[in-house]
């Protein structure tokens, strides 16, 4: 694991391109399980408020996430590393991708897996040496397979703790994330990142025949 010192080095140090996209893949490694509480914010090109929302999320490395969404409806995001489930209680539905399928190129991608970062993102250092956050920008390399975002910026403690992070997609709609009472390399159970399908909710998708769609009776 990397020490905060390290990680401090890579921050006033880094001043290419390959260094800015070293320090955030240092920062993200170090980052092994995460939790927080979160409020997002979308707006329009505009500057709009379309939508808010608050809720936890969970986080172990690599590959599985658990994104609870409280209010103002409930919503359940889940993934295992395999599969990505999208729970909406008040429609009785859930949404089931496959993960390499869903995350490509998306916040999801960067936070749970930095194998491909360099390859899918030029990443820019924004802040400076005199500013209280580290925060990088991210811009997908081939904008074709992946345009739903034009691009990504993670912002960080200098302690090193994902502090949020902002999504701007080809419309000009920005979501913005706040995280709050961050815990990093927390032990965190199994089970969060565990989905089992509720009884007589619809399930939409494609999925592996090994894979239940219903519960139990």
């Amino acid at each position: 694991m990397k020490s905060v010192a390290a990680l401090v080095l890579f921050w006033t140090v880094g001043v290419s391109a390959d260094e800015d996209s070293q320090a955030l893949a240092a920062l993200l490694d170090s980052m092994v399980s995460y939790r927080a509480d979160f409020e997002q914010v979308v707006t329009g090109q505009f500057g709009e408020v379309l939508q808010t929302a608050t809720g936890t999320m969970h986080l172990e490395r690599p590959g599985r996430l658990r994104w609870d969404v409280d209010e103002p409806y409930p919503q359940l995001v889940v993934a295992d590393g395999e599969l990505v489930w999208v729970y909406d209680p008040d429609l009785e539905q859930v949404t089931v991708q496959l993960f390499e399928e869903t995350v490509e190129g998306s916040p999801m991608m960067v936070l749970t897996d930095t194998s491909m970062l360099e390859t899918s993102f030029r990443v820019r250092m924004t802040s400076t040496m005199e500013e209280s956050e580290q925060r990088f920008a991210l811009t997908p390399r081939n904008p074709e397979s992946t345009s739903l975002f034009r691009e990504i910026t993670l912002s960080f403690s200098t302690g090193g703790s994902l502090t949020g992070f902002e999504v701007v997609d080809d419309l000009d709609q920005k979501t913005a994330v706040v995280f709050r009472h961050g815990q990093v390399n927390p032990v965190l159970e199994s089970g969060l990142f565990e989905f089992e399908v509720p009884a007589g909710v619809d399930v939409i998708g494609n999925l592996p025949d090994d894979v239940p769609t219903e519960s139990a009776p």
